[in-house]
């Protein structure tokens, strides 16, 4: 069964004064394409929901949020999602939020229903789309994680496992799992990480406190992403590793996660600040069995707006997980936790067509990503870090009808860009910012390519080869059909940034801010809720940087609009809500 649901004017008010409650996001640019309508963000966003979900009107809430904050279109399934195969395959999605209670989103749901239905929408052998599995202990959970920040930068890291690449974040702390008492910690201005043994032997309270209250050494920072590994469990990580030893287990019951020291009083994990919980190396803890369940407990009380995890048992050849922070910080940076977690699994699938040496993973359908696919959960680019392995470029040539588009590798040092181990290096790829049809692959110096219609991968190195110099490079040159994009030849992606305005809600008078990665011509308007153009704001060439456009809405009435610019085919869209 297929439908599309119309949003209520209240609603839509609603969620627009909500978000405009969030803290400051990193706003993604986006690029409009001939192949297919693309609604903010160049997102075609669909929503997945069971009929018996929908029916309940709290959890339809959630779903009619995620269709108001991405325009984007409703599509109900009975029994199971091959339901609406053929009407989404049709729609060709750039992202899939299901939204599920918790009974159905399951271990047997993602690894036999989510995974295998995600790549059966094209042809092709990959994933179609970027997807998350949108639940909570209850369905205000559910909402609150499609109505509150739309995004955050990835700032400071929380290790309770030393495999957490501390160089490549802003700050952090690393614990070590095996070691008692050692850690290391990154400052923001140095690449450097230290290394000090004067840490708790038992790190169970240590930890619940700097989740709760912040990172006292980084001024109370918060923690952005926290990472485990180790022994876990649906409904537990133990601390030590290989063995409990002296130390304590993070556990969930009800809907609560908390410390479970070795001795003494447990400490309950409350924290409302948005953070990505990451069971980097923990066998099940991303299974859910009930609302018990870390994954449920973690989005109630630990403030996880985005949390990955294994749904089955983690070993010594897994491959998402490594690819996953590969993508989002290693092998690249500008990649959100989902597109970053998409990327991983498209990289796990070449490496299994492919033979890639070395590479055996059992895990293709063994992971799942809950929260919305859609949030922009970037990696900060605040202070001295270490940068990915290399860079990635795409140009194009125009022609006619097809076009010619260049995928560039550059080694920013001497190393290995392809698999390395299961948390090591991952191949250069990228999402494509169109949709690319009827491919056609003119050259390659690399090993081989790939290139599907929305990602494109190098084959540049695999082990037993020496590693390749600072400097290399490695490319693929493919034509598909001519595509509207915001490349030009020989230049980088345009890039703009729209920030929410300032007040919002406001009367009459607000401001609209926007930053330009180069100079050119801009157009920014504001539309009324059904698409009719209110005003122009901004109609010329701008220069690069950041800009300030104020809106005097004295003479519109109260109610929700939207705002949206576009530079060079580049174009973001916000919502506004003016109240007199």
């Amino acid at each position: 069964m297929f439908g599309r649901r119309t949003i209520p004017l209240v609603l839509v008010l609603l969620l627009c004064a909500l978000s405009a409650q969030a803290h400051d996001v990193a706003i993604h640019s986006s690029v409009e394409t001939c192949a297919g309508v693309r609604g903010e963000r160049g997102m075609a966003y669909a929503v997945l929901i069971k009929q018996s979900t929908y029916d309940d009107a709290q959890w339809a809430a959630v779903a009619d949020s995620l269709l108001a904050r991405y325009s984007g279109q409703l599509f109900i399934w009975t029994s199971t999602p091959y339901d609406v195969q053929t009407e989404l395959s049709a729609f060709r999605p750039t992202h899939v939020g299901f939204v599920c209670e918790l009974g159905t989103a399951s271990a047997s749901f993602v690894q036999n229903a989510v995974w295998p239905f995600m790549r059966s929408l094209d042809g092709d052998n990959y994933c179609d789309a970027i997807w998350g599995i949108v639940t909570g202990y209850n369905s205000d959970d559910a909402l609150r994680l499609v109505t509150g920040p739309t995004g955050f930068d990835v700032k400071t890291v929380l290790g309770g496992t030393s495999s957490c690449d501390l160089a490549y974040y802003t700050q952090g702390i690393a614990t070590n799992e095996a070691t008692y008492g050692l850690y290391y910690v990154k400052y923001p201005d140095s690449l450097a990480t230290t290394s000090h043994t004067d840490g708790p032997t038992d790190r169970t309270e240590w930890l619940v406190g700097m989740i709760n209250r912040g990172i006292p050494i980084f001024d109370s920072d918060p923690v952005d992403i926290m990472y485990t590994s180790g022994h876990g469990d649906h409904n537990m990580w133990q601390m030590h590793y290989p063995t409990s030893g002296l130390e304590g287990f993070f556990r969930s019951s009800s809907g609560q996660v908390y410390g479970d020291p070795y001795s003494g009083a447990n400490f309950n994990i409350n924290s409302d600040h948005p953070m990505i919980y990451f069971g980097l190396g923990n066998c099940n803890i991303g299974k859910i069995l009930s609302g018990s369940s870390m994954v449920p407990s973690w989005i109630h009380t630990g403030g996880a707006y985005q949390y990955t995890g294994y749904v089955m048992y983690e070993g010594g050849t897994s491959h998402q997980h490594g690819g996953t922070k590969a993508y989002f910080y290693k092998a690249a940076r500008q990649y959100t936790w989902a597109e970053a977690y998409y990327l991983a699994n498209q990289a796990l699938r070449f490496d299994m067509l492919n033979g890639t040496p070395g590479a055996s993973p059992p895990d293709l359908n063994g992971s799942a990503l809950y929260g919305d696919p859609g949030m922009l959960v970037r990696m900060s680019h605040e202070g001295v870090y270490r940068e990915p392995l290399f860079d990635t470029e795409l140009t194009t040539s125009e022609g006619a009808t097809r076009d010619t588009i260049t995928f560039r590798m550059t080694m920013n040092r001497e190393g290995s860009p392809g698999y390395t181990s299961k948390w090591g290096e991952r191949h250069p790829a990228m999402i494509l910012p169109f949709r690319a049809e009827n491919v056609s692959i003119v050259s390659t110096d690399a090993i081989s390519a790939v290139v599907e219609d929305d990602f494109v991968l190098l084959y540049a190195w695999y082990q037993g080869q020496p590693a390749l110099p600072e400097g290399a490079t490695r490319e693929v040159v493919f034509t598909c059909d001519h595509v509207a994009t915001g490349i030009d030849e020989g230049t980088e992606l345009v890039r703009v940034a729209l920030r929410q305005n300032c007040p919002n809600p406001f009367n009459p008078v607000t401001t609209i801010s926007y930053t330009l990665s180069q100079q050119g011509q801009v157009l920014l308007r504001v539309y009324s809720v059904d698409g009719r153009l209110v005003e122009t704001l901004v109609d010329g060439v701008r220069q690069a940087g950041d800009h300030n456009v104020l809106w005097d809405a004295g003479e519109v009435s109260s109610g929700l609009y939207f705002y949206r610019i576009t530079a060079g085919g580049v174009s973001a869209a916000r919502k506004c809500l003016v109240l007199k």
